[in-house]
């Protein structure tokens, strides 16, 4: 009893960091929520409960394909940032590191998460982002992720934006032609990445195989020109499917989440991609995707608000153990009294116990 009821709170590793990214992620979310007011964007309360406003239905030329509405709910909880400190622990980046980041119009939630984890930490990121987005993500045509990105920035949320950007999709440069992609995306991403004063990750059509081996190298080139080399950066982190970044078939081979040392990386057997360069390189992969496995136990999924800065990922209720070790040598030391003091008593019995004086 004594120990049952004598516990101790034991914080998280990097508990000060997780907190303040939560934190930040926060305020990031209010900040977007407001834009997303003044632009006149409808909130659905359907499949966004949490009324981030991040959430989208529209089924616009931007969209690449099918997506999970639970994934991308999950992502907008400020304590998702905290997961994202969590994995950069795991990694071992520290405040004054620099990390390469491939983000994704698909899923908003995680690149805000990123962001916030970034600022929380002291870390330095490059970012190229990928503008099409799966459904539930950011495809809006008038809200992408990079005006999202872009509202951050200049509200002062974040130091840092994209260097540069893609079309995303199939090939990294949006289906040929159909309902989704074709020239109508691929104008309206262009029109994004302009407004946005954001250098574009130039593609070839009408064959998106040979088009994403020209969008690697491209991002390949920014990524070392931006610190010399691929192997001078402490991390690669993903956020989401993109080929470019994860390579052909790569949500298949990679079914972990969150960080991968570069060891394991290369026993996947990717297909060229950055994520492949980068472990190459011996640098560490942080990969954000199969969202219900990356969050297991720390984060609810789907829809279910968790309080900020509250929960497994910032610290838990332990037993004193010392007090519990003291409890045991009692409990053990009283079984032990008891077994002697019982076989003591039993032998004066059996030496007091004469037969003839029943007779």
């Amino acid at each position: 009893v004594w120990s049952s009821n004598t516990t101790v709170i034991h914080k998280a590793i990097g508990y000060s960091e997780k907190i303040k990214a939560a934190k930040i992620m926060e305020s990031c979310l209010k900040v977007l929520k407001k834009e997303i007011k003044n632009r006149g964007i409808t909130i659905y309360k359907d499949i966004d409960p949490n009324t981030t406003g991040l959430i989208f239905k529209e089924d616009s030329p931007l969209r690449t394909g099918p997506g999970d509405l639970e994934s991308k709910q999950t992502t907008l909880k400020p304590n998702f940032a905290a997961l994202i400190v969590d994995h950069m622990v795991r990694a071992d980046i520290k405040s004054g590191d620099t990390i390469a980041i491939g983000m994704t119009g698909s899923m908003p939630g995680a690149n805000i998460a990123v962001l916030s984890a970034c600022k929380a930490m002291n870390v330095y990121p490059v970012i190229i982002s990928s503008v099409g987005a799966s459904m539930w993500g950011a495809t809006d045509p008038s809200f992408t992720w990079i005006d999202m990105e872009n509202a951050l920035f200049n509200s002062g949320k974040i130091s840092v934006k994209s260097s540069a950007a893609s079309l995303g999709g199939r090939g990294d440069c949006l289906r040929e032609n159909g309902r989704f992609g074709g020239q109508d995306g691929r104008n309206l991403v262009i029109a994004a990445i302009r407004r946005n004063n954001i250098k574009m990750v130039n593609f070839l059509t009408p064959i998106s195989r040979k088009n994403l081996s020209n969008s690697i190298t491209i991002r390949d080139s920014i990524y070392k020109n931006a610190k010399g080399s691929l192997s001078a950066y402490d991390a690669y982190i993903n956020v989401g499917g993109g080929v470019a970044s994860i390579g052909v078939g790569g949500k298949e081979k990679m079914r972990n989440s969150g960080y991968i040392s570069h060891e394991t990386i290369m026993k996947y057997d990717l297909r060229d991609s950055m994520v492949k360069r980068f472990a190459k390189s011996g640098v560490p992969i942080i990969h954000i995707l199969n969202i219900p496995y990356l969050v297991e136990g720390s984060i609810p999924f789907g829809s279910e608000k968790s309080k900020t800065g509250e929960g497994r990922l910032f610290k838990e209720e332990r037993y004193n153990l010392l007090v519990t070790a003291f409890s045991l040598f009692l409990v053990l030391s009283v079984v032990v009294f008891i077994g002697i003091y019982s076989h003591s008593q039993i032998k004066k019995q059996m030496q007091s116990y004469e037969p003839e004086s029943i007779l």
